[in-house]
């Protein structure tokens, strides 16, 4: 029995496309690739390569050549996604076959070698539990056509029902030795996330994933996330490319979950570096289970997604079974009060998705005749229509969730709402702080903090970057609400930072921090001028030594809640790299 013979053609498409003449070049080593098999199809003999687990399917997508005589056969388990197959780098044309649970071609489909296209090819089909890859013009020999029968012996529809889901896998390789083979370490087993309304999902929802089996999404600098929805303990880690090639664990998380009764909250983590992948899956205790420390080398075989896809919130497909309309997300004050006011002017098919940070704050007002608001309720990770205000004043509907539709005029359901994910997933606008007291070797840098770490208080706080945002500040406010603020962030540490309060209306207290993370210095009460007070003789509040960031609260906020000089403030990583 021989092997098939594999190849990655090595050639610029430049060069081909302007035809150049290209040498073959010697079939390569692949990694976790299986002998190949004797296989009949529809009563002809091929030497066949039998793809039944994720690494081994996408691998052989990569550049495989194969001759008239020889066939590639990828198994799946039944599967409630489509079957999905993309070719970057096919050598030689070839024809595919889909094969559906009852052995008849439901698709067959011919794809040009690389360096007769430039487009890539992407081939979806619902039912495939087997698809044949052959050389072109082999389904003309075998009377294959879409709806005929493929028999194959053995049965690969058959065999297809032992095949591995299409999960990645992340090998955790315990030692720094560069010979160390990946399928000799322990590993978990991922489904590959791609688009920003399944990664917005995550874990949520699937109750299919075993211990040991989660997700992978690739993510950008400054990522976040939290749990909301995700039953159980769960791990996760960031994966970063390392300077020499390879891949590493930039941040772990072992034993965390959902927890907090509102989003406000629900803690959320952080990445610090630039991380390629986030990882998440169900279990416990992997990390510590299998002795797997922060930074160790890790392998991820079957992803061949690179880039994250960003959530189009200005584009969101709201269904209502077979109902839709498109509509944009409103989630700042400003925003909401401009949706509010063109409630009635909405055109057919467009609506408004009104978000706040917290159900308590949900409120309609000034909403005029013709408004048409829908009230959601929320259980679990599933949200319906509750009451609805017609518009014409101001809303008395008592909130059941974050979120409200503006829909058009006489829009009519006609089904279950089926609301995105990436709605579902929205983290409140505001950013959280919190503030601790931990040594210096102990300073948090990728989550919230613990009550092991001496946790204080979580707070919400508005932002001041720009020059203007920072003279405005606080001004002419007449309060707070409770655990809020505003986060004052300068380009950089400054020797020392003054403030005064002209214009404000309420007293306020201070907390100047220097780079690190440490509060210097803390004014529990600023007070408001009397009206008419000129600005000479307005009070200065200093810092009294480097500071990069001021925290203003409502007066006396510090001391009521036990933070004090000394004591540490987590700020997530893409506020402090704001310049």
């Amino acid at each position: 029995m021989r092997r098939v013979k594999y190849a990655i053609v090595l050639v610029l498409l430049a060069l081909a496309a302007c035809g150049y003449d290209t040498e073959k070049v010697e079939p390569l080593a692949w990694p976790f690739l299986e002998t190949t098999s004797s296989l009949t199809i529809n009563g002809q003999g091929f030497d066949a390569f039998v793809a039944s687990t994720a690494a081994h399917r996408k691998r052989a997508q990569h550049g495989l050549a194969i001759g008239e005589k020889q066939a590639i056969a990828y198994l799946y388990p039944k599967l409630d996604e489509p079957v999905e197959f993309k070719f970057n780098s096919l050598p030689d044309p070839a024809e595919l076959v889909f094969v559906d649970e009852s052995g008849k071609a439901i698709a067959v489909e011919t794809v040009p070698a690389f360096s007769q296209t430039n487009m890539q090819r992407a081939f979806v089909h619902k039912g495939a539990r087997v698809v044949l890859q052959l050389a072109k013009g082999a389904t003309a020999r075998l009377n294959i056509s879409r709806g005929s029968a493929v028999t194959t012996q053995p049965d690969l529809v058959q065999k297809s029902a032992e095949a591995e889901a299409e999960f990645a896998r992340l090998y955790f390789l315990r030692t720094q030795r560069e010979d160390e083979k990946p399928e000799e370490a322990p590993f978990v087993s991922l489904k590959v996330l791609s688009k920003a309304e399944e990664c917005a999902r995550a874990l949520k929802d699937r109750p299919e994933l075993k211990e040991g089996q989660g997700v992978v999404m690739p993510v950008g600098p400054n990522h976040e996330f939290w749990l909301k929805g995700v039953e159980g303990k769960v791990c996760a880690a960031y994966l970063e490319r390392s300077q020499g090639g390879g891949m590493v664990l930039a941040s772990m998380f072992e034993g965390i979950e959902d927890t907090g009764a509102t989003d406000l909250e629900r803690p959320v983590y952080y990445s610090t570096g630039s991380p390629n992948y986030l990882a998440i899956w169900k279990g416990a205790d992997t990390f510590t289970k299998h002795k797997v420390e922060k930074r160790a080398r890790v392998v991820l075989a079957g992803v061949e997604v690179y880039s994250p896809e960003e959530p189009k919130y200005d584009a969101l497909e709201i269904k209502f079974g077979t109902a839709v309309f498109e509509a944009r997300l409103a989630r700042t004050q400003t925003q909401r009060e401009a949706a509010i006011a063109e409630s009635a002017a909405l055109k057919p098919g467009k609506g408004v998705v009104l978000a706040w940070d917290d159900p308590a704050d949900v409120q309609i007002t000034g909403a005029p005749t013709g408004g048409v608001f829908w009230y959601l309720n929320a259980t679990g990770n599933s949200y319906s229509v509750g009451e609805k205000f017609a518009g014409g004043g101001d809303s008395k509907v008592t909130a059941k969730s974050r979120f409200v539709l503006v829909v058009p005029p006489g829009f009519e359901p006609r089904g279950d709402l089926d609301l995105p994910w990436v709605v579902r997933d929205l983290r409140p606008y505001l950013a959280p702080i919190a503030f601790y007291n931990v040594k210096q070797k102990d300073v948090v840098r990728d989550r919230w903090p613990t009550a092991k770490e001496n946790l204080r208080k979580v707070v919400r706080v508005e932002l001041a970057v720009t020059e203007a945002e920072q003279r405005q500040g606080l001004m002419f406010r007449t309060s707070l609400k409770k655990d809020h603020g505003m986060l004052f962030i300068y380009k950089k540490e400054e020797d020392n930072l003054s403030y005064w309060m002209k214009n404000c209306k309420m007293n306020l207290s201070i907390a100047f921090v220097n780079e690190r993370g440490e509060i210097i210095k803390i004014h529990q009460k600023m007070l408001a001028p009397e009206p008419g007070t000129p600005d000479h003789r307005l009070p200065s509040y200093e810092s009294d030594g480097p500071a990069r960031y001021a925290i203003e609260m409502e007066e006396s906020w510090f001391e009521k809640n036990g933070v004090k000089e000394g004591d540490r403030v987590f700020i997530p990583p893409r506020l402090t790299s704001l310049k």
